[in-house]
């Protein structure tokens, strides 16, 4: 049984395609060919960097379990039963943001990027299942992204994302975060000069106050996009390198700067899966810069409503009413955050 478990949440029902009577709208279950593709290929979602609980209508409760040492004396003058008091129950929220989104968008240019356009505009109906869903899937992909963004940066309309309230990395918006009790460690902007340092410094971290969640096999360094870069860039040229050459383009390029690096190959090589001392990185393009985060898959917890009778996706054709070339397509959603225990996390940070 893993540490940080939750209550099920059960589906209450679901609703039939147009249950408003009105073409092209979907509630419930039926919903979620639309929904799921916006919620569910945000990249921390879809590589299942966190963990994912759906079919939350509202509030979930993550029960949390510390165990302390039960073995107690046995032997001659031990028969009776001693109540040890080891087992210390405890629990986290997920509660769920109602979110939407709300687009209009115009035949005139959706044709030019519709793959079975015949060239008329007569030809290609609006309301045909296939033109439908290749608009709704367009949507689905943009909102994706800023359900990546919102999971860790949080928004003004989504004040739980993993590292911020309210869409600034800054004391403030750390504070109004699911990990804003975690355990910190103070950490220097990062350049390719000092990554390793930095990465150095959250890893001494745990070791020194959270050293069991070392050997945690979902254990993670979560970092932006950046970050990544940076670390690679450094590990290509670790032994001197030319770290100097990415900082200032003044700084020349000479046989005593150059490192053999990883591999011994310099910059001439493709990385895989990057790690840190067997530690898997796993970049988050919702991370913010200049952040470093080390938890456990389990720990992280990303919740929705899909699959319940919560969510709605309509496709509404204006065009048949008001004389434009217009369609609206709009969705419902739930989406929230929570760690199981947020002080087994380590957040390095240069706030």
């Amino acid at each position: 049984m893993g540490r940080y478990n939750s209550l099920a949440r059960q589906t209450r029902r679901g609703f039939s395609d147009n249950p408003n009577g009105l073409p092209g709208t979907y509630a419930g279950v039926l919903s979620t060919p639309f929904i799921a593709p916006a919620l569910k290929t945000a990249d921390t979602l879809v590589n299942g960097y966190v963990r994912q609980i759906d079919g939350i209508s509202y509030k979930a409760v993550l029960q949390t379990t510390t165990v302390a040492d039960p073995i107690i004396a046995g032997g001659e003058g031990s028969c009776d039963f001693t109540v040890g008091n080891n087992v210390t129950l405890g629990e986290s929220l997920l509660t769920l943001t109602d979110l939407k989104v709300n687009e209009q968008l115009c035949r005139a240019t959706m044709l030019n990027s519709w793959p079975e356009q015949l060239g008329a505009r007569n030809t290609t109906d609006w309301s045909s299942p296939e033109y439908r869903n290749f608009v709704m899937g367009q949507i689905a992909a943009q909102t994706a992204q800023g359900v990546e963004n919102a999971i860790w940066k949080g928004s003004t309309v989504f004040p739980n994302g993993f590292l911020s309230g309210n869409g600034s990395f800054t004391t403030t918006g750390f504070g109004l975060s699911s990990l804003s009790t975690a355990t910190i460690q103070a950490i220097a902007a990062m350049t390719t000069a000092n990554v390793l340092q930095q990465f150095g410094l959250v890893y001494d971290k745990a070791a020194s106050s959270k050293s069991a969640i070392l050997v945690k096999p979902d254990l993670k360094f979560f970092v932006s996009p950046k970050t990544a870069a940076l670390y690679r860039q450094a590990i290509a040229t670790a032994g001197g390198g030319i770290a100097g050459t990415f900082e200032s383009a003044t700084v020349p390029q000479t046989a005593t700067t150059n490192g053999q690096g990883y591999n011994n190959m310099v910059t001439n090589q493709a990385f895989g899966q990057l790690n840190f001392l067997g530690i898997v990185i796993a970049e988050c393009p919702g991370m913010f810069d200049d952040a470093l985060v080390l938890a456990q898959t389990e720990n992280l917890v990303v919740g929705s409503n899909l699959n319940t009778d919560y969510t709605q996706a309509s496709y509404i054709q204006t065009y048949l009413y008001d004389g434009s070339d217009n369609v609206r397509v709009t969705m419902r959603f739930g989406l929230g955050t929570v760690a199981g225990v947020a002080t087994d996390a380590i957040v390095g940070h240069a706030l």
